[in-house]
This record gives C-alpha cells, sequence and structure tokens, in this order.
C-alpha cells in the first residue's frame, strides 16, 4: 500500500564535457557524426531520464553482491532476484518472466538545461546549440597515419535540473537510501559514453528532498522539507535520522 513519496530534485552539474548520443540521420555541413541526443521541440541537449537511470542502476548493481549475482545469471541483463536491492529499487522490465511481488519505486525524469546555462551557451560562439565539437585523431600504430574524426558533446559547466521520485509502500522506506547511494556512485563514474576518455563527470548540487505523504494528495497538505539545496551527503544523513 502506498505511504509516501520522495522527491529528490536539484542541478546536474557537467563538470567536464558529456557526451548521450543521438541520431545523426541529418548531418550539416561542418557538423558531427557522433551528435548528442536533442529535444525535438528547442532542438537543445537533455539528459533522458533512461540514461540516467540505467547508469544509477549498472553502477549500484556492481557494488550490491546479491544484486550482481541475479545479473551475472541474468548474463549482463539487468538483476530480477526480488531479494536484490536493486530489483526492489529500481524495478525490472514488464514481461512475463517476471513475477516480481512489489511495483517499480522509482522513477527518473528527463532533465532539460537550466535557463542559466542556455544563456551560457548563447554567449559563446563555440557553442552551437548547445555543444561543442571535440576533434580526435586515430593514430595507426604502424604507419602513424591519422585519422581525424570529431565528437559533438555538452560543455563544461553546463548545469541540468533533475527530478527523482521515489515511492515507499509499507515497511521499505530505508531503501531509498540507496538511490543516494547510486548518485554518489556516479559522480566517481561517469555519465554517458567516452568516460574513459575523460567525459561525463558529474556532481548532483543543490538538492533539495520533499517528503509527501497520502495527505499531500487527499487533502493539499504541504510537504515536508528535509533537504533544501543540500548535497548527497547531507541527504543521506537527513534520511537516516
Amino acid at each position: 500500500m502506498f505511504k509516501e513519496n520522495y522527491v529528490i530534485s536539484g542541478k546536474i552539474v557537467c563538470l567536464t564535457g558529456l557526451h548521450i548520443g543521438g541520431s545523426a540521420d541529418s548531418i550539416d555541413i561542418g557538423g558531427s557524426d557522433n551528435p548528442v541526443i536533442r529535444d525535438s521541440v528547442t532542438n537543445l541537449p537533455y539528459i533522458p531520464g533512461s540514461s540516467l537511470k540505467g547508469n544509477l542502476r549498472n553502477l549500484f548493481e556492481l557494488n550490491d553482491e546479491l544484486s550482481a549475482q541475479s545479473v551475472i545469471k541474468n548474463k549482463g541483463n539487468p538483476s530480477d532476484d526480488e531479494n536484490s536491492i536493486s530489483a526492489k529499487v529500481f524495478g525490472v522490465s514488464s514481461d512475463k518472466k517476471s513475477q516480481l511481488k512489489f511495483p517499480t519505486r522509482i522513477i527518473v525524469r528527463d532533465s532539460y538545461p537550466t535557463e542559466e546555462t542556455k544563456e551560457l551557451w548563447a554567449s559563446q560562439e563555440e557553442i552551437v546549440g548547445g555543444a561543442e565539437l571535440k576533434y580526435e585523431n586515430n593514430l595507426n600504430r604502424i604507419d602513424s597515419s591519422a585519422t581525424p574524426r570529431n565528437i559533438e558533446r555538452i560543455p563544461k559547466d553546463s548545469k541540468f535540473d533533475f527530478e527523482i521520485i521515489f515511492t515507499v509502500y509499507d515497511e521499505d522506506e530505508s531503501l531509498i537510501k540507496y538511490v543516494f547511494e547510486s548518485m554518489l556512485l556516479l559522480e566517481d563514474n561517469y555519465l554517458g559514453g567516452s568516460g574513459s576518455r575523460g567525459f561525463g563527470k558529474v556532481k548532483f548540487d543543490e538538492i533539495t528532498v520533499e517528503k509527501r505523504g497520502s495527505d499531500y494528495y487527499k487533502e493539499d497538505k504541504e510537504p515536508e522539507v528535509i533537504v533544501e539545496n543540500g548535497d548527497i551527503p547531507e541527504a543521506i544523513e537527513k534520511i537516516s535520522n
């Protein structure tokens, strides 16, 4: 039975360039065949909720023994062991084989650039449509010939508004701490592609956590603000208390 929602919001700050790939169906002259994903309405880059959720889940599964064992058993597919924390927090794909006794507890929204970031992009000549071109050379180690290429990426210092909803059913309130654990793991890893080449280092900042019980939805009660403009360690401490 539904007990409450925790609404986790804040900023995703790009500490290095970020590349989450999009479609290269049409390439402008001087453009890139490795473009970032863009919103179809504004044509500006964004961070899909599926990409963020997938990264959070993958890193958590590598850090949790039972979840990792289930991933190995599934030949690399996400954990579907109903006793694993990963399945309880992040859910599983809906198919006939899944017989979990609980619903998915987490929703990860798409993240869009802040107004401040849009102004930053507009003020820089080398940033076009919210992205820069990073040029690289693929060097042949035998004859030293170089094959130049470019990749489009969201520039450093860009910020995106994020929102994660964690739903509590009955006795599982303590599971929310694993959401913050996965966020910490991501800060020391990378989001998107080319992370081993320096892309995708991010930080979660200006974090606000609100608790919205059933009376918030039934009686229009004010939410309980647990953290306001804090960081992950502060959120973990307040949630634990």
